[in-house]
């Protein structure tokens, strides 16, 4: 009897070691569209300290236009940080492109493809207006894949993002990405055509490989009350949707160089640079000069008011620091001109409160250091 108590000790000592030392699991596989990602370790953000006072001067700020103003800024150098419910969903209208855009260049990381890469746009991609659906209205090409990202980021240009959006794997494998990176308050579930379709009150499943000039005759024959019913709907619908503090998140892991190589970070750190799209909102009240890499979403308009209206980005100060926000506003009310307005506003009272400036609203003694 002693001889077996021995034997079941050390069996017992043996399986107790092997639990300890044996090698983690490897991860379950998972397909690029796949939702269901391998849990990853949850991302700790780096310190910061709320700046009430800026804070008070932005919610006086965000209450002076009729819908749901949200917004957060962070000091990269100092972690000085503000929140006006920042933690609330909005709609993110085609900011999903700038997540849209790290997974492609992810992507080039992993040796998948290049930035020389040629992509063949199939009607399915093309939308009725735009810098890509006026020239390819039924789709065409190649296109290198560096113009695609650039016409996305730049132009806003739907077209590109649809054929890049197909590139990766579709919605949901953008939102299973943001999810393994610990990104995991924004999400991307249609296409911008499906966006679109949705707005427009088409149904499901109505147009899939249709070219351009086959969505727009299918849009124009929806019933205006129909149209009237999906814009309301949109204005609910959790799909696509994020919040700012989500997307200031986003934007210092990326300008800390956490989700991309170095050279993909600044490749598109200098696309975002060069955005054009609504030049009136983060950068529209900055100092001539300051550089400012963003990008903007804007929501379709219906009985007066807009699904959403958006700029997130990142702010060069005169110091040479950086700072990360995102001012998104949910069912504004009235002309687009006014929200912009407020989300210029909202930028010129960040970087004034976190930069050295004059009284006459000049850039301080150190000139802005170039954007990368």
């Amino acid at each position: 009897m002693r001889r077996v108590a021995a034997i079941a000790a050390v069996v017992v000592v043996a399986l107790a070691a092997w639990v300890v030392l044996r090698p983690p699991r490897a991860p379950r596989a998972t397909g690029a569209g796949d939702t269901a990602a391998v849990a990853q370790p949850r991302v700790t953000r780096r310190p910061e300290h709320p700046d009430t006072v800026l804070e008070a001067r932005l919610e006086a700020i965000a209450r002076s236009v009729p819908g749901r103003c949200t917004i957060a800024a962070k000091h990269l150098g100092t972690g000085a940080m503000v929140r006006v419910d920042a933690a609330t969903p909005i709609g993110l209208m085609s900011v999903v492109k700038l997540p849209v855009a790290m997974v492609v260049l992810d992507g080039v990381d992993q040796g998948r493809w290049s930035l020389a890469t040629p992509v063949t746009l199939l009607p399915g991609d093309m939308h009725p207006r735009g810098w890509l659906g006026d020239r390819y209205p039924r789709g065409g090409g190649p296109v290198d894949l560096h113009v695609l990202l650039t016409a996305m980021l730049t132009r806003s240009d739907n077209s590109a993002a649809d054929a890049l959006m197909r590139l990766v794997g579709g919605p949901r494998a953008v939102t299973a990405w943001l999810v393994r990176h610990g990104i995991d308050d924004l999400r991307v579930d249609r296409t911008e055509r499906g966006l679109g379709n949705d707005w427009y009150g088409l149904p499901p499943g109505a147009d899939t490989m249709g070219a351009a000039e086959e969505i727009r005759e299918l849009r124009s024959r929806v019933p205006a009350a129909a149209h009237d019913s999906a814009a309301r709907a949109m204005l609910l619908d959790p799909r696509d949707t994020g919040t700012a503090d989500g997307c200031v998140h986003l934007l210092e892991r990326l300008w800390r160089g956490d989700l991309l190589s170095a050279p993909m970070t600044d490749t598109l750190k200098a696309i975002m640079a060069r955005c054009r799209t609504a030049p009136e909102r983060l950068p529209g009240l900055l100092p001539r000069g300051t550089p400012v890499a963003h990008k903007t979403g804007t929501g379709g308009t219906a009985a007066g008011v807009t699904v959403a209206i958006d700029d997130v980005g990142v702010i060069r100060l005169p110091d040479g620091e950086d700072v990360a926000i995102a001012v998104l506003v949910g069912e504004p009310r009235g002309p687009v001109r006014r929200t912009e307005r407020l989300i210029a506003r909202v930028a010129r009272s960040v970087f004034d409160a976190w930069s050295a400036v004059d009284s006459t609203g000049a850039a301080g003694a150190r000139p802005p250091t170039p954007s990368p």
